[in-house]
């Protein structure tokens, strides 16, 4: 490995000592550091240091220092739960170091080799996926519904003439502009099927950030760390495990391994399971990182990035690089497809709660008619009434609250307060005779449902709707619920309703059980809507809905 250049080695020699790292001894060498950073093997009189010299181009960004400090957070998160990461070395509280308006990080040196993209196999894919299901199942959870973004990349504008594209990348995109046209559209198609979850993970992961020492991985290049959508996550990072990079007359093309795949995300379910089982319907969010990978490249070879004269060259190999693979990858799709359709493992009901926003959340739908109703008898020292009238209805509050928050529908008792609000507000009058309790033999108020309609007034087919079906913790299992749910709905059939929909998630997957064993089934929009939700049921429960 050749010596840096003059001015390099300047800034460098100074960060060691300003860092307090001793004497530099035996040479700085640029080693291979990412595509878009410069990484050097600093060697002092003691010990050996990695060193990364951060982009000054992505420097002068605004937000860069924002998603650098960002990405520190998360990375002391994996530090603390024992990850096997190469983080950043602190000095004097901060990870990233400045000289002379240029920006570092530096890196105890780490023993072993990058993978060999050459010969990935899957004994390495299961580890990795292991990895990555450790990360995301430190912080994971369901978050609010938000709009997809993507907006699609007008690629036929880089050949319009003077545009200083190179003719060998101009004749490539001009040949894929079909195929990229579609290849956008399924980006939107899959993106519009994506569910709402958040995990700390890192996209950065792919095999050029991993190291092998003596069989174990280690990740490095952590820069990236976020919070990001665990589905996307592990399709997007599996799928790069399982290209095998094979060159043939000086072209790289990349050979998909089933086993590779599949491997890599039965190490991921090991450590880290939403429930989420559709993932063949995602694949379109494959290819988005490398549209927007082949944008900025483009831009890049054309100079519009960046006067680098390494940096166009740079450019340039990747935007032809970058079209290959976005090629390739549209090729192995249907195998992709069919493997994640078919291959993945089941998901394992023991592994969760009988009410866990461990699981991807789902907005589930049944409906069914009251002509004939099922009878179930309460245990004995159980009784089930409806409120009454003369009932005080801040206790009748209060142990609503406490029997939902028992059940797992509420974190807090300040999330029940604001559901009761929400709810039951301003209709408080209307409760006797069908909000229904079952006490247990001293009295107490053990479970909970309620004969009601929809709130929002949207659902204008007349039916009762079933509200807010809960068991205390420490009450379920014991035959409460069936008896409960058939004494509401005898007084929704009193009440002049022919027909019930019950609205519920795949959070509370045990109760969706109860609902399809007493004869409701899907609403057919909600089945369409939500059919990932009930493939997730289907596997978690044994009901059958989906044809």
């Amino acid at each position: 490995m050749a010596e840096i250049q003059k001015q390099e080695r300047a800034l460098i020699t100074k960060l060691i000592h300003q860092t307090g790292l001793g004497k530099i001894a035996g040479g700085i060498l640029p080693v291979s550091g990412g595509l878009m950073h410069r990484m050097y093997k600093v060697m002092t009189l003691d010990k050996t240091y990695a060193v990364k010299h951060l982009n000054p181009e992505i420097m002068k960004r605004p937000d860069a220092k924002g998603n650098f400090a960002a990405a520190e957070a998360f990375e002391k998160i994996l530090e603390e739960n024992g990850l096997p990461i190469v983080p950043a070395m602190s000095f004097a509280g901060n990870k990233m170091q400045e000289v002379e308006g240029n920006y570092f990080y530096i890196y105890r040196w780490q023993e072993g080799k990058i993978t060999d993209f050459a010969s990935i196999d899957a004994h390495q894919c299961r580890k990795v996926g292991r990895i990555l299901g450790q990360m995301h199942v430190i912080d994971s959870r369901n978050m609010p519904e938000e709009d997809f973004d993507f907006t699609p990349v007008d690629f036929a504008a880089f050949l319009e003439e003077g545009k200083n594209l190179p003719a060998e990348i101009a004749g490539m995109l001009k040949n894929q502009l079909d195929e990229l046209n579609c290849v956008q559209a399924s980006i939107l198609a899959a993106g519009g099927k994506l569910p709402s979850m958040r995990v700390i993970s890192d996209a950065d992961m792919d095999p050029k950030n991993v190291m092998w020492y003596e069989g174990e991985p280690s990740v490095i290049d952590l820069e990236c760390l976020d919070y990001a959508n665990p589905m996307r996550a592990v399709l997007e990072l599996g799928i790069q495990w399982a290209l095998r990079s094979v060159s043939k007359d000086d072209t790289a093309t990349h050979q998909f391994l089933r086993e590779n795949l599949l491997a890599f995300f039965e190490g991921y379910l090991e450590a880290y399971d939403n429930g989420y089982r559709s993932y063949e319907d995602l694949y379109g969010l494959v290819y988005q990182n490398w549209v927007e990978w082949l944008e900025y490249n483009l831009n890049r070879a054309m100079g519009v990035e960046t006067s680098n004269e390494e940096e166009i060259r740079l450019g340039e190999s990747e935007a032809k690089n970058t079209l290959l693979l976005i090629h390739d990858l549209a090729e192995i799709e249907p195998q992709v497809r069919d493997m994640l359709e078919k291959d993945l493992p089941p998901i394992d009901h023991r592994r969760f709660d009988t009410h866990d926003e461990k699981l991807c959340y789902y907005e589930i739908m049944f409906e069914g008619d009251l002509s004939s109703i099922p009878e179930y008898s309460l245990p004995a020292g159980y009784s089930i009434a409806a409120v009454s009238a003369d009932e005080n209805m801040e206790d009748i509050k209060k142990d609503w609250i406490g029997i939902e928050f028992s059940a797992k529908e509420f974190s807090s008792y300040e999330q029940g307060e604001a559901s009761w609000e929400k709810y039951y507000e301003g209709r408080q009058q209307m409760l006797p005779g069908r909000m229904f309790f079952v006490k247990d033999a001293a009295g107490k108020r053990v479970a909970t449902a309620t004969a009601f309609f929809d709130i929002y007034g949207r659902d204008k087919s007349g039916a009762g709707w079933l509200h807010w079906v809960a068991v205390r913790r420490q009450e379920q299992g014991k035959g409460l619920s069936k008896p409960l749910i058939c004494a509401v709905l005898h007084r929704m059939k009193e009440l002049g309703h022919t027909k019930v929909k019950i609205p519920t998630q795949t959070t509370t997957w045990l109760a969706c059980k109860v609902y399809y064993d007493l004869g409701f089934r899907p609403i057919p929009q909600n089945l369409e809507n939500s059919h990932a939700g009930w493939k997730m049921l289907e596997q978690l429960t044994g009901m059958h809905v989906l044809k």
